[in-house]
């Protein structure tokens, strides 16, 4: 436990030195990132996750996050059944899968990653309640004609290294969820701001954490209403690392 806790402390710390101390890295390709550097090994949610990372780990990872976002639906009463999902950054499928057991009506996953568009693509093949786009979330949302019940963006958000970019992301989510509709984050959430705390080996900047306040912020300006953080803590317990796995409700 104790060793898990330090280890995401040292990340963060790295984080505040390279971007406060060190000015390093610059903003990274995503539209090739992930196929270079994730899913050279084929798509899947270890591979989401972490190239190489076991399915084990992954699948102790989604569980806790799925736990979070259950325990929001259930105690506030939300129904999923027939309603739209919208789910961005949708890697190997497993949130579209998520919310279709729980009975959705109808999904449109987006990614940018084109080995992770293709594998969505055969995945569903034949399913006509899952619609597959392929690009950056800003965009594809800018085409979309659909209102949604809920937006998913689990380990996405924090991708989006852009300041600007992330804050029209925000607002685009906003135009396309329905009155009470819900926006579900996955993340850091923490109280320093603007972290990078992923750079690769050619220096590009591929993960930045935002603080709560700068989400609560972002999300008021957007319309949002109701915020719940969800602190989930499952990092602790395995002798594995996670990525950042807190969640963000935001209710419109």
């Amino acid at each position: 436990m104790l060793r898990q806790f330090l280890r995401k402390r040292a990340r963060i710390a790295a984080g505040f030195f390279n971007t406060y101390v060190r000015k390093k890295g610059r903003t990274y390709d995503d539209s090739k990132w992930w196929d270079d550097s994730f899913y050279t090994e084929g798509v899947s949610d270890g591979n989401t996750i972490e190239q190489g990372k076991s399915a084990i780990t992954a699948m102790y990872h989604y569980a806790s996050v799925e736990l979070q976002i259950l325990k929001h639906l259930r105690n506030n009463e939300v129904q999923v059944n027939r309603s739209g999902i919208l789910d961005i950054g949708s890697g190997s499928g497993h949130w579209i899968d998520f919310y279709k057991a729980l009975g959705a009506g109808n999904v449109t996953a987006v990614d940018v990653s084109h080995s992770s568009f293709r594998h969505l693509v055969q995945k569903y093949s034949g399913d006509e309640s899952v619609e597959i786009h392929r690009g950056k979330a800003l965009e594809v949302i800018g085409k979309l004609q659909e209102d949604y019940d809920i937006v998913n963006a689990i380990g996405v958000m924090f991708h989006i290294v852009d300041d600007a970019e992330w804050q029209r992301t925000i607002l685009s989510i906003s135009g396309r969820l329905k009155d009470g509709g819900l926006l579900i984050i996955g993340g850091h959430f923490g109280l320093l701001d603007g972290l990078n705390v992923q750079i690769d080996r050619n220096g590009g900047i591929n993960k930045r954490l935002r603080s709560k306040g700068r989400w609560v912020s972002a999300l008021r300006s957007a319309g949002f209403s109701g915020i719940d953080l969800y602190r989930n803590n499952a990092y602790l317990w395995i002798r594995d690392s996670l990525p950042e796995n807190n969640v963000l409700v935001a209710t419109k």
